[in-house]
């Protein structure tokens, strides 16, 4: 019996062995469905966005974005180009929308320029729908050094009241506490500019509505 014993010991070493190089798993899952509704049914915070009255004649928020195609100089003109509609609703026969962006061309010469009431922002809904609030954040700054100074200013629509100040070389988030916006609320955006020489400089600013108050977007 002995001479067998050297074979049993060998196959159980091996068997250790294939145990300590196995692999487990554990199995877990999420799967997702992403349901999107056009602009028509949008509400709430999806109902936020970028206008102008002057474009859009008779649109159910207060006069804002009057000024923009207004002349700089020479024959140039202020220029927006609107991104896509994130809300759209009809009154009175007719059809108004809020965009999700707007890109401004802002043709100006060496010096000081104001440039007032170039564009609205505003939330459209009821009486019923609840208040949202918008933190804005420069997400890129001017940097360059032919700006002297660079701020947006932003004003209530309806009573002209100053809401905040953006310096647009500050790089981050403006607005520690945000500004609130009932249904039917608008801003009214305006923009100052000191060139000391000539360049082309460029801004980005980024406008998040929530229904919070006390988270900040990242």
């Amino acid at each position: 019996m002995k001479r067998f014993t050297p074979v049993i010991a060998l196959v159980i070493a091996a068997v250790v062995l294939g145990a300590v190089n196995a692999t487990v798993f554990a199995y877990r899952w999420m799967q997702g469905t992403v349901t999107v509704a056009g602009p028509t049914a949008a509400s709430g915070v999806a109902c936020v966005g970028f206008y102008s009255s002057a474009a859009q004649s008779g649109i159910t928020l207060p006069p804002a974005g009057t000024n923009y195609n207004a002349q700089t100089y020479g024959t140039k003109t202020i220029s927006v180009t609107q991104g896509q509609v994130v809300c759209q609703w009809t009154s009175g026969g007719s059809t108004y929308s809020l965009y999700e962006s707007i890109s401004v061309n802002v043709p100006i010469t060496v010096g000081s320029w104001y440039i007032k009431d170039f564009y609205g922002f505003g939330y459209n809904g009821t009486a019923t729908d609840p208040k949202v609030y918008v933190y804005i954040k420069v997400e890129q700054p001017i940097t360059d050094s032919n700006i002297a100074a660079a701020y947006l200013y932003l004003y209530n629509a309806s009573t002209g009241a100053l809401v905040t100040t953006v310096d647009l070389r500050a790089a981050g988030l403006a607005t520690p506490t945000p500004i609130k916006l009932n249904p039917g609320n608008s801003l009214q955006l305006d923009l100052y500019i000191n060139a000391t020489g000539t360049t082309t400089a460029t801004f980005k600013v980024g406008f998040y509505a929530t229904y919070s108050s006390l988270e900040t977007p990242r």
